[in-house]
C-alpha cells in the first residue's frame, strides 16, 4: 500500500472546506438581494394598494344642485386642479348606487364640477371620486332641484371668510344691515365655537343666516385663498337661484345710508350696481356676555378707517368666474361719508344678545314638589341653592313620593 503524502492529504481537506466556504459565501451574498427584492416587491403592492385606495376615496363635497341646464354642479370642500379627471357617482333616493351611471369628467373650476344629468334615471344623490368603481368609503351628498326655486331674496349678503368671529361682531353687523333691509347672510366658518354657534342658529331659525361649517384638518392660523375661493364658490351657487343680486362683505365692513345707492337695490331690472362701504376698527370684543352696560359701552368702542370704498353688487347669475368676485372690485376713495349707529341699531343687538346668552340657572325649589316626586331631581336639569335647600327639597320630595304610593295603593 502506497503512503500518501502530506501535500495530497492537505488538499484532500481543503478542497471540501474551500467548496463549502464558497457556497457558504454565495448563500450569504444571494440572501440579501433576495431580501431587497422581496421588499421591493412588497413596497411596490402597498404603492398600489394606497393609490387605489386614494382613488376609491370621496372627494369631500359642500353641495350639489340641479339648476335649468342639463347639469348637476358640485361644489367641493377642497382645491382641485382645474381640468382634473373625476368620477360622477349616481345614487337613488335611498342611497343606493345606481348602476351603469358612473361618469368620467373634468373639473369645471377649482372647487366646481359639472356631472352630466342622467336622462332616464331620478338621482337624488351624488358623490365624486378619482375611481370608477363605487367604493363603500363613497359618501353621497343630496342634490338641490333648482329648476322651479322662486326668488326668495333681493339681496344675498356673502360674508368673507373670517377665523374665529367673535358673537358680538356676528350680531352687529346683521342687525346694523337689517337696519337698512338687508334681509339674507350667508356666512362660511372654520372651527366655530359652540358659543358663537348659539348666535347664528338663533339666526337660521328665523331664517336670516345660511351657515356652511368647515373644519380644518389642522389648527389653520390664517385664511388662506383656497379656503376663500371654497367660501365665495359655494355662496354663489346657494344664491344664484335663490337671490336677485349677491355682494360680498367682510365682518367689519359697513354699507353706508346713502339714498342714491340704496334706491339702485330695489329696481326691478338692476343687474349690476355698487354700494359704498366703512371699515370698522374693533380695537376689543367681548368673550362672553356679561352685563348689558359692558356690551353697550364694547359697541360705543367701535371706530371708522378714514376711507370709504365700494362693493359691487350683482347677480350672481352673472358671475362665471373667480375673477369676477376677486378684491378688485374694492376701491379706496378719501373719506366723504360717515355712517353713525343708530339708536334701534344698538337696541337689537343688546336684545338679541341678552336673549341669547343672558341665562340663569333653574333652581328645584321652583319646581312644584308633586312634578319633582315623578322623576328624579337630575332629569329636570335643575340645580340646588345650597346644601339647606337641598335637603329640605328632597325630604319634602320623599314625602310626596310616599303620599303617591298610598294614593296609587288604595286606587289598586
Amino acid at each position: 500500500m502506497r503512503k500518501l503524502s502530506f501535500p495530497y492529504i492537505s488538499a484532500l481537506i481543503l478542497t471540501p472546506l474551500i467548496f463549502i466556504i464558497f457556497l457558504w459565501l454565495l448563500l450569504m451574498y444571494n440572501q440579501p438581494r433576495d431580501g431587497i427584492q422581496v421588499s421591493l416587491k412588497a413596497k411596490k403592492y402597498y404603492q398600489e394598494v394606497m393609490r387605489s385606495r386614494a382613488e376609491e376615496k370621496n372627494i369631500p363635497l359642500l353641495s350639489a344642485f340641479d339648476f335649468e341646464d342639463s347639469f348637476i354642479t358640485a361644489a367641493t370642500s377642497k382645491v382641485l386642479l382645474k381640468g382634473s379627471p373625476v368620477y360622477c357617482h349616481y345614487f337613488d333616493k335611498n342611497r343606493r348606487p345606481i348602476p351603469d351611471l358612473s361618469r368620467q369628467i373634468s373639473m369645471f373650476t377649482e372647487t366646481i364640477a359639472r356631472c352630466p344629468k342622467p336622462k332616464h334615471s331620478d338621482s337624488r344623490f351624488i358623490s365624486l371620486s378619482y375611481s370608477f368603481r363605487k367604493s363603500p368609503q363613497l359618501v353621497p351628498i343630496p342634490v338641490q332641484k333648482r329648476q322651479f326655486f322662486e326668488t326668495k331674496h333681493d339681496l344675498t349678503v356673502c360674508v368673507e371668510l373670517e377665523l374665529e368671529p367673535n358673537w358680538l361682531e356676528i350680531t352687529a353687523f346683521i342687525e346694523y344691515h337689517q337696519n337698512l333691509n338687508f334681509k339674507f347672510f350667508h356666512f362660511t366658518t372654520i372651527d366655530l365655537d359652540a358659543y358663537t354657534r348659539r348666535i347664528l342658529d338663533d339666526y337660521i331659525r328665523f331664517g336670516v343666516v345660511k351657515l356652511t361649517s368647515l373644519r380644518s384638518f389642522s389648527n389653520a392660523t390664517t385664511v388662506t385663498d383656497e379656503y376663500k375661493t371654497i367660501q365665495r364658490t359655494n355662496c354663489l351657487l346657494q344664491a344664484r337661484s335663490d337671490s336677485k343680486l349677491v355682494t360680498f362683505l367682510r365682518i367689519n365692513e359697513r354699507v353706508v345710508d346713502i339714498p342714491f345707492f340704496m334706491q339702485n337695490l330695489t329696481g326691478n331690472d338692476v343687474t349690476e350696481t355698487k354700494v359704498v362701504t366703512k371699515t370698522l376698527e374693533m380695537d376689543s370684543s367681548l368673550k362672553r356676555f356679561k352685563n348689558e352696560t359692558e356690551t353697550r359701552d364694547t359697541l360705543g368702542s367701535f371706530s371708522y378707517k378714514r376711507h370709504v370704498q365700494f362693493r359691487k353688487v350683482t347677480d350672481p347669475k352673472n358671475i362665471q368666474s373667480m375673477d369676477q368676485i376677486s378684491e378688485d372690485f374694492v376701491y379706496k376713495k378719501a373719506s366723504i361719508f360717515t355712517p353713525s349707529i343708530p339708536e334701534a341699531v344698538t337696541s337689537s343687538v343688546l336684545s338679541r344678545v341678552k336673549y341669547n346668552y343672558d341665562t340663569r340657572p333653574i333652581y328645584c325649589d321652583e319646581f312644584d314638589i308633586e312634578v319633582l316626586s315623578w322623576c328624579p331631581v337630575n332629569v329636570y336639569h335643575c340645580q340646588f341653592r345650597d346644601e339647606t335647600s337641598k335637603k329640605i327639597i328632597l325630604k319634602k320630595r320623599e314625602e310626596a313620593r310616599k303620599v303617591r304610593y298610598k294614593q296609587e295603593t288604595i286606587r289598586w
